[in-house]
């Protein structure tokens, strides 16, 4: 049954029960690998050809579905009112987004910096404060990569529309959304700043950090420079 299994292991899995079942059918012709081979004379045609049937049908509905998901809608037809009402929503949506997360990174930057400033009290670990920077600047670069893939998003749709339709929208509604939502494409607004605070804030720690480190090991000199003296 080597073409059975090269069957199945090169196709997705999600397609084998549209595949010829040429496994079943197999065993009903000559048995399975624990029997003997199946007298010829006995091998039951009814079984063999209801499953021949069921393969036929199968593929039939495979092709049948993936040639509807091909079809396109004749360019006359497409509603363009749906799709701007579409388009506006998602426009409405990443704004929304980004409004939420605008908020909570500078919230959550202001905090950070109010630590590093304490810093100077030495009411605070440097390290862990360092960390704390590290780990909110990898949250701002998702949120980021969010925003510019959106508006790749944006621009590929209307790329889309225009071809489809024959028109010449997108220079235009790019040109709306840049002044609606200069946060797509102007590196990500108030984010992309606080981005940068951070990484201002992170050559401050780094400072900070490496001071400490050389003032401790002044100090652990000068110890052991008075127990030798003493």
């Amino acid at each position: 049954m080597k073409f059975g299994n090269t069957l199945y292991e090169k196709i997705s899995e999600e397609w084998h029960s549209y595949a010829v079942d040429y496994r079943g059918m197999t065993v009903v012709l000559e048995g399975d690998d624990t029997s003997e081979k199946i007298d010829p004379a006995k091998i039951n045609h009814e079984d063999f050809f209801r499953r021949y049937e069921l393969s036929k049908r199968g593929i039939e509905i495979f092709y049948l579905a993936k040639r509807d998901g091909l079809e396109k809608i004749d360019p006359a037809k497409i509603n363009h009112e749906d799709f701007f009402r579409r388009y506006e929503l998602s426009k409405r949506g990443i704004e929304i987004f980004y409004l939420a997360k605008r908020e909570w990174a500078l919230d959550r930057t202001m905090r950070l910096m109010q630590r590093v400033d304490d810093l100077q009290l030495e009411v605070d670990n440097p390290t862990e404060v360092r960390r704390a920077v590290e780990s909110l600047m990898s949250e701002l670069d998702l949120v980021l990569g969010f925003l510019e893939l959106n508006h790749t998003g944006f621009s590929k749709i209307l790329k889309k529309f225009d071809k489809r339709t024959g028109l010449a929208t997108r220079d235009a509604k790019l040109k709306e959304l840049r002044l609606s939502h200069s946060f797509l494409s102007g590196g990500g607004g108030d984010i992309g700043m606080a981005k940068e605070q951070l990484e201002g804030l992170a050559v401050r720690l780094d400072r900070i950090i490496a001071r400490r480190t050389n003032e401790g090991k002044k100090k652990k000199k000068n110890s052991k420079n008075r127990y030798i003296f003493d």
